[in-house]
């Protein structure tokens, strides 16, 4: 078969080295980036020094990586066929017999397998590395950090900074209303240490603030008092509680749906995480559709300006595509689309117009 020829064999190995420089070039433009941005963010804390904004940037650098893999491939594509037309070789393999389309082959394969490896290999990297960006602007930078986490015996939520943070359980959630039934507060200091503890029948979230009542608070020494109510200031929003807190990157694709499962069940939203989800498992078609449209601009094209007209219109196609991607994305959570066919239809696309395109220029050299 082809797909087992020595000529498959290098135009994989080729692709494959094109992609890796695309993604490397992109992944240094964006690191750059990233350093100027947190050197931005940061510009008004004291204790921000530059190995810090190296850091920063270099834990951000798996989740944009992942982003931009796309625009990778497609770049992958087009720089693939620049080389292999300025090296006839396109025309060496034309003589030998081997049609266009399965010249795609080995390209499709080598950009669908990249698509896995990223997918369930960078998804828990991007995951950790998320976390620890959220652990460094709490401890380094003051930033209060929240986490909640829902099971069986009730919901847990961390909210709080470096200096103080408090640990909040509830045995029952109404998320008409955001109130907690039966809440236990666990208030620590900056050394991790129970300085009070918090029994109340309610706690409901208002701007700002929970409002408990019905309060039994425990000092330290075991003293017990009784208060009606008392306000725990918070930064959480209702907002944030109803889609979990947690940004989907924060979650790796191996937790991600039974994440979702019990989540919904608890009768949280998560529409984000499933629209992400989706996206992560059309990601290794995605790749595919954007490096075909790649290598289809230049097929049948051995003029420099034509060529460098096509590759034009090549980056222009990529950026529509990814403003219909944003668009079809809002489209689903708003729910007039399911997720699947939100993350399906943008990796559909490419594939199309590059299959379409592919077909035209091998009828055009059949001639």
């Amino acid at each position: 078969m082809f797909i087992n020829s020595e000529i498959s064999k290098y135009i994989s190995k080729n692709f494959f080295l094109c992609s890796l420089l695309t993604i490397s070039s992109l992944g240094s433009v964006i690191f750059i980036g990233d350093l100027v941005e947190y050197s931005k963010k940061l510009s008004s804390y004291n204790e921000t020094g530059i190995s810090l904004l190296f850091l920063l940037a270099f834990l951000n650098l798996p989740k944009m990586l992942l982003e931009i893999l796309p625009f990778a491939m497609l770049f992958a594509g087009m720089l693939w066929t620049i080389r292999i037309n300025n090296y006839r070789e396109l025309l060496i393999i034309r003589a030998s017999g081997i049609p266009l389309v399965k010249v795609c082959i080995p390209i499709i394969l080598v950009s669908f397998l990249l698509g896995i490896f990223f997918v369930f290999t960078f998804s828990p990297v991007i995951s950790a590395t998320q976390k620890k960006i959220q652990t460094i602007e709490a401890e380094k930078l003051g930033k209060p950090i929240t986490s909640l986490l829902v099971s069986n015996s009730g919901f847990w939520l961390k909210q709080g900074s470096s200096k103080s943070s408090e640990i909040i359980y509830a045995k029952r959630l109404n998320i008409q209303n955001m109130t907690l039934m039966d809440v236990l507060v666990y208030k620590f200091n900056k050394n991790y240490e129970v300085k009070e503890r918090l029994k109340a029948k309610t706690s409901e979230l208002k701007d700002s603030y929970w409002l408990l009542n019905d309060i039994k608070l425990t000092n330290v020494n075991g003293v017990t008092i009784t208060k009606e109510y008392l306000r725990l200031e918070t930064s959480i929003t209702n907002s944030q509680i109803k889609e979990g807190l947690s940004s989907p990157e924060t979650i790796s694709v191996w937790n991600l749906y039974s994440f979702i499962v019990m989540f919904e069940k608890a009768g949280f939203s998560a529409k984000k995480h499933k629209l992400y989800f989706n996206k992560l498992l059309c990601l290794p078609l995605f790749l595919s559709g954007m490096s075909l449209l790649g290598i289809s601009l230049n097929m049948v094209t051995f003029s420099k300006r034509t060529s460098s007209v096509r590759n034009f219109l090549g980056v222009i196609f990529g950026f529509l595509i990814f403003y219909m991607t944003k668009i079809i994305g809002a489209i689903a959570i708003s729910g007039k689309l399911t997720f699947f066919l939100s993350a399906l239809i943008p990796s559909f696309i490419p594939l199309l117009f590059g299959a379409i395109l592919i077909f035209i220029a091998d009828e055009k050299l059949n001639q």
